[in-house]
């Protein structure tokens, strides 16, 4: 069975984490540990958290099931594998290409780590971050040097496979990218198996023509428990690139939260969730664009088989500086079965005058003409839903573009679709 997360652990774990540790750190993991001590595990109170009560999944004891894929492997990529939370150096060759480990760097105090670390697009009261500020101890960091084009990807594999040497709080992992002045990085983020509970807090820093495309698939066991947050600031003529595609778990969630903080830069941000059983699956995002003629795009699709349920919250963010803002948002969500349930909520917070700004929101069925068009064709009804299915998510996954880091993401869909092609042949 899977753990029971408590928030005395969670105290307790961050008290012991402060001692013997540089003063300069210990300063960061104190303020973080007493933020979240005071605001506590976030719930449905919470306004941010209201469909996704994060308190109560902790206190659920959940059954383990073997029903996790083999992660992905990517010949060629630089490797970092991350062992039930764990960073295992026998498995990885991340240090080709300039990257050290977080443990290494924490304990060789490392100055450029002191810079960066915890003051990305800082979120002061956010209960996820500040937690694993307080409890972070593994992880990656990558500097990426001036006018350097890193041709090889960066493979974040993260695969849970044995809760018991999870800890009783859990796994609270770090990773921070710093790409200067035209350099360009290619992260792919694999999520396997279950975590007992485990927060991940990406933290990208993108100066000035700097672009960063950014992959995260999760293909999580249904036991998992699991929040990320990938925060970003984007400099002047700067491009952000994330993919995001997830089945859902116990509780999954992924927030982005990005700024666009220099002239000219762009974020753009696709994703697709795939969920079914009593899976549930969030993907909360808040893009702030801070400088004038920043542009940024977001398109989420979702198809809800059983009785998943998918959360979508789009958060769009002009200040009364970004003036020329352009920024578009749009949520699509497919029902096949009466039980599934999507909650979509995009919002607008407009402080400029000459912006254009869009959102949208479908949720509904399958097409039934473009179901009779297959069918007229000799088409079975099971194939032709799946294929309608298919070709609904294939333009998210079209969006990847590089046919070697599209492929895991194909794969997974199509896993999916055979699982569940009984939910994809008729409306329950």
């Amino acid at each position: 069975m899977g753990k029971v997360v408590s928030l005395d652990n969670l105290l307790a774990s961050m008290e012991a984490r402060r001692t013997d540790v540089a003063p300069w750190l210990g300063a960061l993991l104190g303020e973080a540990g007493e933020k979240f001590a005071h605001l506590g595990l976030p719930n449905r109170r919470v306004e941010a958290w209201r469909y996704s009560d994060l308190a109560k999944a902790l206190h659920e004891s959940v059954k383990l099931e073997a029903d996790a894929d083999a992660p992905p492997e990517f010949p060629g990529a630089c490797l970092a594998a991350f062992e039930n939370g764990v960073l295992v150096d026998k498995l990885s060759s991340y240090c080709a290409m300039g990257a050290i480990s977080l443990r290494k760097a924490l304990a060789q105090q490392d100055p450029a780590v002191a810079a960066h670390i915890g003051k990305i697009n800082p979120q002061q009261d956010h209960p996820i971050v500040n937690l694993n500020t307080a409890l972070m101890e593994e992880g990656l960091v990558l500097h990426v040097p001036r006018d350097v084009t890193m041709a090889t990807p960066l493979h974040l594999r993260f695969n849970w496979s044995d809760v018991e040497t999870q800890g009783d709080d859990g796994r609270h992992l770090r990773l921070l990218v710093v790409l200067e002045e035209g350099a360009s990085a290619t992260i792919f983020e694999s999520h396997d198996g279950a975590p007992s509970f485990a927060t991940i807090v990406s933290e990208f820093r993108l100066a000035a023509n700097s672009s960063l495309r950014h992959i995260r698939l999760e293909n999580f066991a249904a036991a998992a428990r699991q929040t990320a947050v990938t925060l970003a600031e984007i400099g002047e003529k700067a491009t952000y690139r994330g993919f995001y595609l997830s089945q859902g778990g116990h509780f999954a969630r992924h927030e982005a939260l990005l700024k666009l903080a220099g002239e000219q830069s762009f974020a753009e941000m696709d994703g697709a969730y795939l969920v079914a059983d009593k899976r549930h699956c969030d993907n909360t995002t808040v893009v702030t664009h801070a400088a004038p003629n920043t542009a940024s795009k977001q398109t989420f699709r979702g198809v809800l088989a059983g009785a998943g349920r998918g959360v979508y919250q789009g958060c769009v963010q002009v200040e009364q500086a970004a003036q020329k803002t352009d920024a578009k948002q749009l949520s699509r969500a497919l029902l096949l079965s009466h039980r599934a349930e999507i909650v979509t909520k995009p919002e607008l917070e407009i402080f400029a005058d000459d912006v254009k700004c869009s959102h949208g929101a479908t949720a509904g069925e399958l097409d039934a003409n473009a179901l009779f068009f297959l069918r007229a064709r000799g088409i079975p009804e099971a194939q032709a839903r799946a294929l309608l299915v298919e070709a609904f998510l294939a333009e998210a996954l079209d969006t990847i573009g590089d046919e070697v880091l599209r492929a895991p993401a194909a794969e997974m869909v199509r896993k999916w679709l055979a699982r569940h092609a009984g939910e994809a042949s008729h409306v329950e």
